[in-house]
């Protein structure tokens, strides 16, 4: 999915520097009087050069064969007339050529030889539109930087030679860029700064490009209401344009909405519009597209033999115009429906398909679905060691894909703080220069004001006493009035200077906060990697001296000190995730007893160790409605702990009770009880606390992170519930925590989605 939008936005970029994006049937039209032309005028000459570049260009959006057969033959008459420019430009659509084949190396390659010719001939337009093309290939490899670079030296030209709506189309790439990198604020604020030129020239078309690139952004932030009005105001524009196969794609991007917001008819009715008027236009690769997203709707509606028709017309067409990334997205939901029907041997042929392709692409979105159900397939077929494999995969990939995700979310806060930072310090200063400005102007205006009613006094001293005196006493009013409105102003200024203060204290106190949390987590960090480098070190120079059993020794020791380096990694991760308030929050109804037998499970071995007793008293059919991640988390944190702080030989019960409060509400409570060592009144006053994270020792020695606890706590109160401690020293510890038995309604509990939109 991820490719096939990658190509689509990379169409949509390269199309956006002309002027105007013509109605299908026209736009074919145009092409059928270029080709008209050439049959025409077979002189070799500039003018046939000029008409084959101007067809290929022309040609690309709808048929990149041919656009390659045009821009070759206009190269190769460049090169006998000696023609720079039409050389220079071939050069280029053989560059977009590549670009729409993903062969990016290939593309860059022939973008900087048109760079070179466009530099050595001095022509300023073809070296703007070639920087816009090498960025457009920069920002598809994830070079970003690199990108930026290119589309702000395309703007520098264009803001010299005046062109408005080259240096729109300039904005919206750059808005691209801070897009891809997760900074919304600037995204929109060059979106936007697109869209007001867009407005001056009014071009409708432009508008309707930056209200859809703004319905994007609202989508990705997940803020569905929004994106939903700038799609619609995109497809008013397109519809009063004409632009039938705008209006399919705008048809297809509410589907999108819809589908996320789990209202599967209203998606079906817009995704089934969108595949009329592909259908009228003979648009394949976007009846394709409907095809698939039809598909999609009746798979989760459950209406399985309809989901398999639409998948196989999908994918007929896609073998059928090359489009690879389509095929496999058709492989993948084959694969993925077989197996829902427990046709696990179609199943895993399919699936088999979609990952040899997703290998192929390099797609690691399909890569990590279609490996999910190639392993759960394998499985079903008893070919365990291909599903053992294919589930390392599946992990691998989800996890570098969660992470990534993470990543890109986090820079987002980053630099959502340094925009409103920087907007606050420039209104301020504004505001400052404003007051300024105004004392300024007030001041000389009572200077020349003074001096006018002076020289009148002095005129007509003898003959206006009385006037003067009522003139004195007008001025002197107004300089009062003056006065008191200065002073109000100052301090109006001074409140402002006040509240800056506040917020700055208030940030010195995040930033505390933040720095106390990463000495604990740079010395909790030290210890495992200590270990790690000790005992690596040793079994490397010493791996043949030693035995088979102490080889065995030291890397046990070091396996143990890398789970310890990733559970502290995975509950950092989670923790500040929590605290950005963008962790996903999914309640569902959990069976807890099967939950806590799984838990326990994963443990045994560890409790094993220790030859500790884990003894349940969990009620069968006790149902609660949580995230079952956040659940799971908070049960194996308080589980381990009490393996870690228990003896050799000890016990651990873990029991629940259904109960109701005084508030006639209904909650299920969980509690961990341990014989182990238990906490003294000073440490459990710090528990659940970060600026007073407690990490100790346990009974063998284990370390652990000093985070779990805060977790559990971030975790359940996310949840509506609480948690607390009951222990005395040496009496053991029980650790209890409840939950409300009902779903609750939360700002973060809004469903991701694949992002489907433009064909």
């Amino acid at each position: 999915m991820q490719s096939i939008l990658k190509k689509i936005s990379l169409i949509l970029a390269l199309l956006i520097p002309c002027s105007v994006l013509l109605e299908s049937n026209a736009q074919i039209s145009v092409i059928d009087s270029l080709e008209n032309l050439l049959q025409q005028h077979i002189q070799k000459d500039t003018i046939r050069i000029n008409l084959l570049n101007e067809t290929a260009y022309k040609l690309y959006p709808i048929n990149t064969d041919k656009t390659l057969k045009y821009a070759e033959e206009a190269g190769e008459l460049a090169d006998k007339l000696s023609f720079a420019k039409g050389k220079a430009e071939s050069l280029r659509l053989i560059g977009i050529y590549y670009s729409l084949k993903s062969d990016y190396p290939k593309a860059l390659e022939y973008f900087q030889k048109s760079l070179k010719i466009y530099k050595e001939s001095d022509d300023k337009k073809g070296i703007s539109r070639s920087y816009n093309s090498l960025g457009i290939v920069y920002n598809y490899q994830g070079d970003y930087p690199k990108a930026l670079e290119y589309f702000q030296k395309s703007l520098k030209i264009k803001k010299e030679l005046g062109d408005k709506s080259g240096i729109s189309s300039c904005f919206n790439n750059i808005g691209i860029i801070c897009r891809s990198q997760g900074d919304y604020p600037k995204a929109l604020e060059f979106y936007q700064k697109s869209l007001k030129i867009k407005e001056e020239l009014g071009d409708k078309n432009g508008f309707s490009i930056c209200f859809n690139n703004i319905g994007i952004i609202y989508k990705d932030q997940g803020d569905y209401p929004k994106a939903l009005e700038y799609y619609r105001k995109s497809l008013k524009i397109k519809k009063e344009l004409g632009d039938k196969s705008g209006i399919s794609r705008s048809y297809s991007n509410i589907g999108v909405i819809c589908r996320s917001q789990g209202d599967y008819p209203k998606a079906l009715e817009y995704y089934r519009k969108s595949l009329k008027i592909d259908v009228e236009l003979g648009d394949k690769s976007g009846i394709s597209r409907s095809y698939n997203n039809i598909g999609v709707i009746c798979k989760s509606q459950g209406d399985y033999p309809k989901a398999l028709e639409y998948f196989r017309k999908s994918l007929k067409i896609s073998v059928e115009i090359g489009n690879k990334s389509l095929e496999n997205e058709n492989y993948k939901e084959l694969g993925s429906l077989y197996f829902k029907q427990k046709k696990t041997k179609e199943a895993y042929n399919y699936s088999k398909k979609a990952y040899i392709m997703a290998e192929e692409i390099g797609d690691p979105q399909l890569l990590k679905e279609s490996s999910e159900i190639l392993a759960k397939s394998s499985e079903a077929l008893g070919l365990y060691k291909e599903a053992y494999k294919y589930y390392v995969v599946f992990k691998t990939m989800n996890d570098s894909l969660y992470n990534e995700e993470k990543i890109k979310k986090i820079a987002g806060l980053e630099y959502q703080y340094k925009y409103e930072k920087e907007k606050q310090a420039t209104e301020l200063k504004q505001q400052q220069k404003d007051a300024v400005r105004t004392e300024e102007e007030k001041r000389q205006k009572t200077v020349r004001n003074s001096f006018i009613v002076g020289f009148i006094l002095m005129l007509i001293l003898v003959l206006v006493v009385l006037s003067s005196f009522l003139q004195k006493r007008k001025a002197n009013l107004i300089l009062s009035a003056q006065k008191e409105e200065i002073e109000k102003q100052n301090i109006e200024i001074q409140t402002q200077a006040k509240e800056l203060r506040t917020k700055n204290k208030k940030l010195n106190e995040l930033n505390a906060t933040k720095d106390k949390f990463f000495s604990i987590i740079a010395h909790d960090l030290k210890s495992p990697f200590s270990a790690l480098l000790g005992f690596s070190n040793l079994l490397l120079k010493n791996y043949q001296k030693y035995d088979e059993k102490k080889r065995k020794k030291y890397l046990k020791f070091i396996n143990s000190s890398l789970i310890k380096a990733y559970r502290l990694l995975e509950n950092l991760l989670s923790w500040s995730h929590s605290q950005t308030g963008l962790i996903d929050f999914s309640p569902v109804k959990i069976n807890i007893k099967i939950l806590i037998d799984e838990i326990i499970l994963l443990l045994t071995e560890i409790a094993g160790n220790k030859n500790i007793k884990l003894l349940t008293n969990v009620e069968n059919g006790l149902f609660v409605y949580a995230d079952k991640n956040m659940i799971e988390t908070v049960i194996r944190n308080l589980i381990s702990n009490a393996l870690k702080f228990t003896p050799k030989n000890g016990e651990i019960s873990i029991n629940t009770r259904f109960a109701t409060d005084e508030n006639e509400q209904n909650f299920t409570q969980i509690s961990i009880k341990d014989s182990g060592v238990g906490i003294s009144p000073e440490i459990q006053n710090k528990l659940f606390k970060i600026t007073e994270a407690v990490s100790t020792k346990g009974t063998e020695n284990e370390a652990g992170t000093g985070l779990g606890l805060i977790l559990c706590k971030e975790f359940v109160e996310k949840h509506g519930g609480k948690i607390w401690v009951k222990s005395e020293t040496g009496k053991g510890s029980s650790f209890y925590f409840i939950i409300p038995n009902k779903p609750i309604n939360s700002d973060n509990n809004k469903e991701k989605i694949t992002e489907k939109q433009d064909k």
